[in-house]
């Protein structure tokens, strides 16, 4: 279960850090149905674009976001395309969810939230002292360290040193510190090691989506 113990001090701390920034977060509720977002973030969000590092666009993880790159709101239906059975070879349909409508052009930015949230609101992190280590072979870490940038929360993205050159351009411009790891996306133990000697770290506080139940309760 989710551990919903709260820290006051800290958690006080987070609030005025969200006012100072002008930062409102989301709900699940939000992201699961967007049509009960508020109308004041619904207006800002029209001129903001998909990808930019703007607070309002926390409000833009969900599967029903309206495919263009700026000014878009919401749709009925998720985003998916249906696999044509002279492709699959079969007679059943088959839909596959569409992920690049997605600030970051990924739904992982949707599972890094479901993690850091939950930690955010009940002070456990502290937005103030707290870096937020975000291990993964990519999209994992590029939505936390997107999602950690909007919140203005300090973030290291660990991930394999032969992912794209791209990959790591823009995460230079994004994360806080970026750290590469020996080996390719099957190096997925060198990346862990590297986790376990930043959790000796007193500020740093480590989000692996395989131990988090905010990545699945997002799910």
């Amino acid at each position: 279960m989710i551990d919903l113990r709260i820290n006051r001090e800290a958690l006080a701390r987070n609030i005025q850090k969200a006012r100072e920034n002008k930062v409102i977060l989301p709900t699940f509720e939000n992201m699961k149905h967007p049509e009960t977002v508020p109308e004041v973030i619904q207006q800002r969000l029209k001129g903001v674009g998909l990808w930019d590092v703007d607070s309002a666009n926390l409000f833009r993880i969900t599967w029903k976001n309206q495919p263009v790159q700026s000014g878009g709101l919401y749709q009925a239906i998720p985003n998916y395309i249906e696999l044509p059975s002279a492709l699959t070879g079969v007679k059943a349909r088959i839909v596959a969810l569409v992920g690049k409508w997605f600030p970051t052009g990924c739904h992982k930015v949707g599972a890094s939230i479901g993690c850091l949230l939950p930690r955010l609101v009940t002070g456990q992190f502290d937005a103030t002292y707290h870096r937020a280590v975000w291990p993964s072979t990519g999209n994992y870490c590029r939505g936390g360290a997107f999602n950690s940038k909007l919140l203005g929360v300090k973030s290291v993205a660990i991930l394999p040193a032969g992912m794209s050159r791209e990959r790591f351009e823009w995460l230079s411009q994004i994360a806080g510190e970026v750290i590469a790891t020996p080996g390719c996306e099957s190096n997925v133990k060198e990346i862990f090691d590297k986790t376990w000697e930043l959790r000796q770290e007193p500020d740093c506080m480590i989000f692996n989506q395989f131990e988090e139940m905010g990545n699945h309760l997002w799910h």
